[in-house]
């Protein structure tokens, strides 16, 4: 590790809160989820998928979770031998997390099953409680005992005669000696009570291969990412900005660059960490100047599902082709403003508009504006009503939304518009549920409906496919991906790249939004990428990087890591090579960056053989690296070899890498790697 790297892991400062005289350094993480967080992290399980039984080998009628209860006369003595000595009484007692089961087996749903309680005596004073039993494991490894909870964690735990769990009455820790332990093994274990007697025991299997907490207490390499408390490291002259407007919906800031990020997608959720990590440890060491990752990635809306993006259609560049039929225009244009004029600004904001909000007044003139240029394009238009916005705090009340839906009201009847009620869909649901303007619900299904009804009434829809535009903030962001799978077949669907925020910027950027060739011949999201990343070099870095945006920031690299949806169609597989490499020339025009370095990340497939489409994705993907193949990109175009990063044992994912923290440790450092080689030749 270098001494810069040290330094900026001890210095706490704020963030960004030191300035610096030379650009920001700006590298674009893009893909599908694979730019996101994948690894796990945490080291152990929760050690509830262990078994207990009352005998030493299998019996008949032998029941999971039960061992043997006895109590003894008399307070606990370290002297008295209680394998000698008489119980008052023995019973059997359950012991794990309470089991459950269904009431009806025609219907979902279950309840607690009361567990086996202790004898009354061991609920007393004056006794001394032991538990006998055997447990087993379901995986070979290393395991830590947990024995009891509260007042019952006070106690002596022996395994096989070894003390490996003890804690005495006012002990603050428990002293704790992991075990080795073989699957389908019964190990005899005794349980000694000091205080309460209780049914919890975990048993946590430890050091789990494949997860960043045993990568780095295993691998001198990689101890760095915790500090001298055990503490996972931030670096502050690194920062990781999302800039997808779905992932990133409320647009927050950049935060310094951290190990870990709180995942939520099913029961996939915890801490997790990926390529950006060692990416830009790797970045910032090379740099005295600031470093932001500027990644843009979205995972599949469908939690289980894999592969959120393709490079046929969602990026597809303007040099792949576009819709056949250029001519004609908008059919529908589905649109809503409101929250985001109704939310109080401080005058410090980048998103000030002169007003803390914006009147109602100007709401309804700048309605007025938008509609009749929306109008000019022939399409049918629909509004989407604004939706529920909190009161506020005091000194910085929001406005009320029936204000604005009123005068919007009467704007969209003397203008023909359709009228969709969100707000009211939103309550009709049971929504918000909270202050956060994104409780809303599920708007997807009513959206669809408004719009098929829209298209029903249209007299010459687009052939083949009638073309509809959505136009918002993220309220928009929130059902559209649902509208856009739900109308799939039935129209061409596209959306304003980003955040349409509020009207103020609709006035700006209406023309740009209306434009459809912008939309035929680029992908959604190639646009939405080309859009965030200028707008992260010019007026968007201040709200970015809050109050120390420097001397500006300057495009210095891209990284591509994607392919899993691509892997899945002939198609988009045998045209892969062809789109990558119009992908890259067509963001180095489009972003003004000729001879822009760029590292691809090839896609592997850990723990089995590549299907041919995934083979076609993964051969394309080397070949932009190969200067023989594509002259232009030698010296400017790396492409890295990600198989070699395989584990053959992983924590388990429904990732490529399956969830191996090691493997994106060793990718973001790959693509690092690669990344300052090229900017070594540059200079």
């Amino acid at each position: 590790m270098s001494p810069k790297t040290i330094v900026s892991i001890l210095c706490a400062l704020p963030l960004l809160a030191f300035a610096s005289e030379k650009p920001i350094k700006v590298f674009i993480l893009a893909g599908d989820e694979m730019v996101l967080e994948q690894g796990v992290i945490e080291g152990r399980t929760e050690g509830i998928q262990e078994d207990f039984y009352p005998n030493a080998e299998a019996t008949p009628g032998e029941e999971k979770k039960h061992v043997t209860c006895s109590v003894y006369q008399g307070n606990y003595s370290a002297d008295a031998d209680y394998e000698a000595m008489k119980p008052v009484v023995t019973s059997l007692v359950e012991l794990g997390d309470q089991r459950t089961k269904r009431t009806d087996p025609k219907k979902r749903g279950r309840v607690p099953v009361p567990m086996i309680p202790f004898p009354a005596e061991a609920m007393k004073d004056g006794y001394t409680t032991v538990l006998r039993g055997w447990l087993t494991v379901k995986e070979a490894g290393q395991y830590e005992l947990h024995p009891g909870e509260g007042d019952s964690a006070f106690n002596l735990t022996t395994l096989d005669g070894k003390e490996v769990y003890g804690r005495g009455i006012g002990e603050a820790r428990a002293r704790i000696t992991a075990v080795t332990l073989e699957p389908k093994k019964r190990y005899l274990f005794r349980t000694v009570f000091f205080k309460q007697v209780g049914h919890a025991f975990r048993l946590p299997q430890t050091l789990l291969p494949g997860t960043l907490e045993t990568v780095v207490a295993e691998n001198p390499e990689y101890a760095f990412l915790k500090n001298g408390n055990g503490e996972w490291v931030t670096r502050d002259d690194v920062v990781l900005y999302d800039a997808h407007p779905i992932h990133n919906n409320t647009e927050a800031p950049a935060h310094p660059l951290r190990v870990a990020t709180d995942v939520r997608i099913g029961p996939d959720a915890g801490e997790m960490m990926g390529v950006d990590l060692m990416l830009g440890q790797r970045l910032g060491d090379a740099y005295d100047e600031r470093v932001m990752i500027l990644r843009f990635g979205v995972r599949n809306n469908i939690w289980f599902e894999r592969g959120s993006r393709d490079l046929s259609h969602d990026f597809r560049p303007p040099s792949s082709g576009g819709g056949a039929d250029h001519g004609g225009s908008w059919d529908i244009i589905h649109f809503n403003f409101g929250v985001w004029d109704a939310t109080y600004r401080d005058a410090s904001s980048k998103y000030f508009s002169g007003y803390n909000i914006t009147s109602v007044e100007d709401f309804e003139k700048n309605l007025r504006t938008l509609v009749a240029k929306m109008k000019k394009t022939g399409a049918t238009l629909v509004w989407g009503s604004t939706t529920p916005v909190w009161d506020g705090e005091e000194g910085r009340r929001n406005g009320d939304e029936d204000a604005y839906n009123k005068v919007a009201e009467k704007v969209m009847r003397e203008n023909g518009v359709i009228i969709n009620d969100l707000n009211a869909e939103v309550r009709r649901q049971g929504f918000p549920k909270s202050d956060n303007v994104h409780s809303v619900g599920n708007l997807a299904a009513k959206v669809t409906e408004t719009v098929l009804g829209a298209l029903a009434q249209r007299e010459n829809p687009t052939k083949p496919l009638p073309r509809v535009l959505f136009i918002g903030d993220s309220i928009t962001g929130s059902y559209w991906e649902g509208v856009n799978k739900a109308l799939d077949g039935k129209a061409y669907v596209c959306k304003n790249p980003g955040n349409g925020e509020d009207t103020w910027n609709g006035l700006e950027r209406m023309d740009e939004w209306l434009d459809l060739d912008r939309y035929l011949l680029n992908g959604q999201s190639y646009m939405e990428l080309t859009d965030a990343v200028k707008k992260a070099l010019s007026d968007e870095l201040e709200r970015i990087y809050p109050g120390d945006s420097g001397p500006g920031a300057e495009l210095a690299g891209l990284v591509w890591f994607q392919g899993i949806a691509d892997g899945k169609w002939d198609s988009k597989a045998a045209s892969y090579e062809t789109n990558l490499a119009n992908l890259i020339r067509d963001l180095r025009k489009d972003l003004g960056a000729p001879g822009l370095p760029v590292v691809v990340g090839t896609l592997a497939k850990c723990g089995g053989p590549m299907n041919p489409n995934q083979q076609k994705v993964f051969d394309a993907q080397m070949a932009v690296g190969d200067p023989e193949k594509y002259p232009d990109f030698a010296n400017n175009v790396i492409s890295i070899d990600t198989r070699p990063m395989c584990r053959e044992v992983s924590p388990g994912g429904r990732d490529p890498y399956q969830g191996n923290a090691e493997s994106y440790l060793e990718i973001g450092k790959a693509m690092g790697d690669a990344m300052k080689r090229l900017l070594e030749k540059d200079r």
